[in-house]
């Protein structure tokens, strides 16, 4: 799967949530009529779409074959599924006109290494593209070529029950000594400060991103620049060093689910709905799922921005996007690109970040009033945001590595050096 999150509850994060949406309808070449306007100026014909989700997407599609003559046929998938299907109907020649693409190089469908086979449409002229958050470019831009278009994004947060840190008399913490001195409360109450689900092995790179965004991203900024020209590595990074060194001592120091190689995702996210423990870190857009496990819902599910340092100002977040890309063959070009133009809108890329529990990708985008938005709204507005990891680097085994190898270091058979080498070893691996 795209981002390595393989699991039921999460395993189509940045889209589905619990459920995997299959529609009925092919994606194959199903279309008739010209693309190009006809004489009441519509663009006719049929807009060929493969995604893993209708959500938010049905909010705009009736409205947009009205405006234009133009029907949307689609596809809808789980994210594994998905990526499968594309890739044959990539190669076959037989890509629907828009799809879902992962960013980066995420997987073998993710939006760069498609840019690389030059299968998809140069998006650069399009008037959204100047919207995109400069943070995105890693993940979506060649040279000046733009390939993706950003539907919505997702960040990694800590996320807490509200109720806990009430009758504890918490407050959500802003630097690690804070982020300390409430664990030691929340323990001291006789809370699980921070459920951690290891049994999933994907569960691993949340609180790894969540600390590496301002360890690494944050105060080594060159890092993978350097990294990709051969001037440094994992071993030689101190934030890697020590995001990975906090992890442990979160663990060592019972400040997470006491075993958490033998706790599996979902327990851990209803042990944080029962109020049994206070906080998991986890991708926002799995939230709705975590909100199903409260008795009061979305409203007792608070979040914050997991810190790292001592400096409230140094805390950056990961925040990734989901992507749509148009298809370079596209039968219906003109069509698939006033697709995007329609959804752009500021007022529709908003509304469907609030239909689908995310946070809209535009930096022009109406505001979203609730909590998540909230949490995540100021690192936007101050540029410290960062790609989830995974999604910047060159092939998946570089977060098979970190998931295997992190799991024996949790266990005790691998020491943070192995861990350091271990991915090393997957990043040149990857980089030949």
């Amino acid at each position: 799967m795209d981002v390595d999150l393989r699991h039921r509850g999460l395993a189509a994060v940045g889209a589905a949530t619990a459920l995997a949406l299959l529609a009925a309808c092919s994606s194959g070449n199903a279309s008739e009529g010209a693309e190009t306007p006809d004489a009441d100026g519509d663009l006719g014909g049929t807009l060929t779409l493969a995604t893993t989700s209708e959500r938010g997407l049905e909010l705009f599609t009736e409205d947009f074959e009205a405006e234009t003559g133009v029907a949307v046929n689609g596809t809808y998938a789980e994210a594994g599924a998905l990526n499968e299907q594309l890739r044959i109907q990539i190669t076959s020649g037989t890509a629907p006109d828009i799809y879902r693409s992962a960013p980066g190089y995420a997987a073998p469908s993710s939006v760069l290494n498609l840019a690389n086979e030059g299968v998809l449409m140069d998006l650069s002229d399009q008037e959204w593209a100047q919207y995109v958050p400069e943070s995105f470019a890693p993940l979506q831009q060649d040279g000046d070529a733009v390939y993706a278009y950003p539907t919505f994004g997702q960040a990694i947060l800590a996320f807490y029950n509200k109720d806990v840190f009430e009758e504890v008399g918490v407050e959500p913490p802003t630097t690690w000594d804070e982020l300390v001195e409430v664990l030691d409360e929340l323990k001291a109450a006789g809370k699980v400060p921070i459920a951690l689900g290891l049994a999933d092995n994907y569960v691993i790179q949340f609180l790894t991103y969540a600390l590496s965004a301002t360890l690494v991203n944050g105060a080594e900024p060159d890092f993978y620049a350097d990294l990709e020209a051969g001037e440094t590595s994992f071993a030689e990074s101190a934030g890697w060093r020590e995001t990975f060194e906090k992890l442990m001592w979160l663990i060592d120091n019972g400040y997470t689910t006491p075993d958490p190689l033998g706790m599996p995702g979902d327990p851990a996210m209803q042990s944080v709905g029962s109020g049994e423990a206070a906080i998991v870190v986890m991708p926002s857009a799995a939230s709705p799922v975590l909100a199903g496990f409260f008795e009061g819902g979305e409203d007792r599910l608070g979040s914050f921005a997991f810190p790292a340092s001592d400096d409230p100002e140094e805390t950056h977040i990961p925040f990734s996007p989901d992507y749509l890309v148009v298809n370079k063959d596209a039968e219906h070009a003109a069509a698939a690109t006033a697709f995007l133009e329609y959804i752009s809108a500021p007022e529709r890329t908003a509304a469907w970040a609030e239909a689908t529990g995310a946070i809209p990708a535009l930096t022009n985008a109406d505001p979203v009033d609730n909590g998540l938005n909230r949490s995540v709204q100021p690192y936007l507005d101050s540029g410290r945001t960062t790609p989830f990891a995974n999604h910047a680097w060159p092939a998946g085994t570089i977060a098979d590595a970190l998931m295997t190898t992190g799991q024996q270091m949790v266990s005790g058979s691998a020491t943070v050096d192995d861990l350091l080498e271990a991915l090393d070893a997957a990043y040149e691996a990857a980089s030949r």
